[in-house]
């Protein structure tokens, strides 16, 4: 199966962990660079806290394209998928009113800076993904409620408090289908032919066109 999964999920790591280092007001305690932990993995251990999980859901998987082929630069014919789904965001943190902070912070860098005439930095990074055409739902944010329990996974009795957020996100990426590996967009070209006109045929350069 192509690796779009981890692509999407890691795009929005890095997305994210650029966003944080301009925007959030909070110091690493750890003395690092990197003031909140962001993985794909959950955090299993105190260096990791604060910390936001992310995940994809994905809903719908599809090839896309009637009587067309694509072929990559090298001029191997080439899979065009569609996909749809939710980015899931997941903050874990120490105490309540570090979540919330944490919370209201994704909120902006997510949601709020996509009505501004400038890109906000996670918005102009997931975009940029070579890999991956998306178009994120920024308009609309998605609650996955809260949680507060005792127990850390490193082992002690202390609260872990969280909170989630999902956004809706839609795309395409292109697989290689000998090899399954993700194809870069920009090396892709479409040939359709016309239905009744064999003989006849357009070629298009696609550059990390939005679905």
């Amino acid at each position: 199966m192509p690796g779009y999964l981890r692509e999407i999920k890691t795009t929005a790591v890095n997305a994210l962990q650029q966003a944080f280092l301009i925007a959030y007001p909070e110091s690493d305690p750890a003395g690092g660079d990197q003031p909140v932990y962001v993985s794909i993995e959950y955090p299993v251990n105190p260096a990791a806290i604060p910390a936001v999980w992310v995940e994809f859901e994905v809903s719908q998987l599809s090839t896309t394209g009637i009587a067309n082929t694509e072929t990559d630069a090298s001029g191997a014919t080439v899979t065009r998928w569609k996909f749809s789904g939710n980015v899931s965001f997941t903050i874990a943190a120490m105490s309540s009113n570090e979540r919330d902070l944490i919370y209201d912070e994704l909120v902006a860098m997510i949601a709020f800076a996509s009505q501004s005439s400038a890109p906000s930095t996670f918005r102009s990074v997931v975009e940029a993904s070579p890999l991956l055409a998306t178009t994120w739902s920024f308009d609309t944010i998605e609650a996955r409620g809260e949680a507060a329990a005792p127990g850390t996974p490193w082992g002690t009795d202390e609260v872990i408090y969280e909170r989630g957020l999902a956004v809706q996100v839609v795309g395409e990426f292109v697989t290689d289908p000998q090899t399954t590996d993700l194809v870069n967009l920009t090396d892709i070209q479409v040939v359709a032919t016309m239905e009744g006109y064999p003989n006849v045929t357009s070629t298009i350069d696609v550059t990390h066109n939005s679905p």
